[in-house]
């Protein structure tokens, strides 16, 4: 029973190791990999104890120095975006692990509960960004092709998805940025109504 406990605890940690070099630093934070990072080494260790052997074991070093760089500041960051619908798709999956994995964290791996809840949240934050990323970018090329109202609508959309996420000190930034975009539209919009206006008078 405790050896199929587990391989099957081993083999959903390989894969949160695959789901989290997956994500852009855009979107997980340093703290939570940190956290993910530590999950994933204490279920090494849990697996070590028991005499479990498992080829999970065998990423210890490359965790520990993810682990060490992180902490020190020296990794290199990638702030890739998502740019397009299957990514967004993509994205949207490992999150969905990631938030099953750590919900069912036992506290003797990651800590009090609060921690937990903190780092769900983030991970939630996180499935927001990717969303107004995708819808920005769609927004821009709506732009590109004179879509005014379009682009308008994709922008208040996504200011919508950043406000539900209030509690994430970064998403101020993010919902400035928005608020700037949204008036700039509103602007050409409103430029163009008032040519039309001034035609329509002539």
């Amino acid at each position: 029973m405790r050896e199929r406990l587990l391989s099957r605890l081993s083999k959903r940690s390989d894969h949160m190791l695959y789901s989290l070099k997956k994500v852009s630093d855009r979107y997980l934070t340093r703290d939570t990999k940190i956290f993910i990072i530590e999950y994933l080494l204490n279920v090494i260790a849990e697996c070590v104890r028991a005499n479990f052997r498992t080829p999970f074991i065998e990423k210890k070093e490359e965790l520990l120095i993810h682990l060490s760089e992180l902490k020190l500041g020296r990794n290199i960051a990638s702030k890739d975006r998502v740019s397009s619908q299957q990514q967004f798709e993509q994205m949207q999956n490992i999150l969905q692990y990631m938030l099953r994995e750590i919900r069912n964290m036992p506290e003797s791996y990651g800590g009090s509960r609060v921690v937990i809840k903190h780092h769900l949240t983030l991970i939630r934050y996180a499935h927001a960004l990717a969303q107004r990323d995708l819808l920005v970018k769609q927004a821009r090329q709506d732009l590109e092709e004179n879509k005014k109202a379009r682009a308008l609508e994709r922008y208040r959309f996504a200011l919508s998805i950043i406000e539900k996420n209030g509690s994430i000190v970064s998403s101020k930034r993010e919902k400035a940025r928005l608020q700037k975009m949204i008036q700039d539209v509103e602007m050409l919009l409103f430029d163009k109504n008032s040519d039309d206006i001034a035609i329509k008078r002539q």
